[in-house]
């Protein structure tokens, strides 16, 4: 079989897809996997990376008003399509899987031309401008949250499938996690992260929080913290922790990274996780039952994160802070509670693992190969 895999721009959309690429070459390893996007985005490093071939067309973004821009963004909508309408030739599909992200436009628009079995996946629980014009088209649309209706077309087919999660994640366990870091398995562990870019604000109040912590301002008992900063955060955070005095060992134990590949370890050594409320995240931290406290990020699109974070909090998994709220005081204030009250975090855990889909991967991935099989068969039969 072959499928060609398109979507990227930022992990969000890249790593679902390269969770479903893995999983069909497990359950197919004779076929061809085929990843486009574009060669700025993170895919066109990323996919290489992972040992999938990588092939790069234009992609401008989805114009919102009219102005020369918006001419531009046409023109390399324009030049995409017909680069995929080529690929898809050449490459000859059974199937193209697109995981969001407007360089899933002209790929989209080019396998519904040709008549390619099209499958999307929608991470956010406001669907991006990209999913909402292709679905038209595509045979299912996956997506992570339940979606109401009038939120997609009416022709739209959805499957509420969850987001697939890396098999990594849930194959790591606790102790190997908690070894790899070092940590004492007697201790609660906090997982704090921003994601790939970091969160400014998450990283200066929880510098302060520190502080706090090494003066003895909280009734926390000694806790350890894996802090992921992002690159560019990182050297000025540890240099403002060096200045202030913060020492480590007195709040128990800091390990502080810029950036993790290897994220099944955090997660699995974490007994709570602060984070955005970007939705591969929500789903690794429901896919193993995590309670968290979210501090969506507030200039997302269609304030998606907000309302990824909004609906972990009405099922009871997740404490929100919208970041304008977000102090140390508070900040402090939810972990003491949560960490005061092993009932209530256990309750907000099992909510989350109730809502975690970590099967997700697998039904998008079979679903792509049976219909592959059948437009193979009916190829095959047709030439005979």
């Amino acid at each position: 079989m072959r499928i060609l895999i398109t979507g990227g721009g930022t992990g969000g959309h890249f790593y679902p897809a390269l969770a479903v690429a893995d999983l069909l070459r497990e359950l197919d390893p004779q076929g061809e996997i085929l990843f486009v996007g574009t060669g700025d985005g993170l895919e066109s490093q990323a996919a290489p990376a992972a040992g999938y071939a990588f092939r790069k067309i234009n992609a401008g973004k989805w114009p919102r008003r009219v102005s020369w821009r918006a001419l531009s963004d046409f023109a390399s909508l324009g030049k995409g399509y017909l680069q995929g309408i080529g690929v898809l030739r050449e490459f000859q599909p059974q199937a193209v899987f697109a995981s969001g992200g407007y360089v899933s436009v002209p790929l989209g628009l080019a396998a519904a031309s040709l008549r390619v079995p099209l499958f999307l996946h929608e991470q956010n629980s406001v669907p991006g401008m990209a999913n909402k014009l292709l679905s038209r088209w595509a045979k299912v649309t996956f997506t992570t949250f339940p979606h109401d209706k009038g939120t997609f077309p009416l022709r739209a087919k959805l499957v509420h499938s969850g987001l697939p999660v890396r098999k990594k994640i849930l194959q790591t366990d606790r102790v190997s996690g908690l070894k790899y870091f070092g940590l004492d398995p007697n201790l609660f562990t906090l997982l704090v992260t921003g994601g790939s870019r970091g969160a400014r604000r998450l990283n200066q109040v929880m510098l302060e929080a520190y502080q706090r912590l090494f003066l003895g301002n909280s009734s926390l008992v000694q806790l350890q913290v894996i802090h992921l900063t992002g690159a560019a955060e990182y050297r000025p955070l540890c240099q403002q922790m060096d200045q202030m005095g913060i020492n480590a060992d007195k709040i128990g134990k800091i390990v502080i990274k810029p950036y993790l590949q290897e994220m099944e370890y955090a997660l699995q050594a974490a007994d709570l996780v602060i984070c955005r409320a970007g939705a591969a995240t929500l789903a690794e931290i429901t896919a193993l039952g995590l309670p968290g406290i979210l501090i969506p990020y507030p200039f997302a699109t269609g304030d998606h994160q907000y309302h990824n974070a909004r609906y972990l909090e009405r099922q009871g998994a997740a404490v929100l802070i919208n970041e304008q709220e977000l102090t140390p005081a508070r900040l402090l204030a939810e972990i003491e509670r949560l960490t005061g009250n092993r009932e209530s975090l256990q309750e907000m855990s099992r909510r989350s693992l109730r809502i975690g889909r970590p099967q997700a991967g697998e039904l998008i991935a079979h679903t792509l190969l049976d219909v592959a099989k059948k437009s193979l068969c009916t190829s095959k039969s047709s030439k005979t």
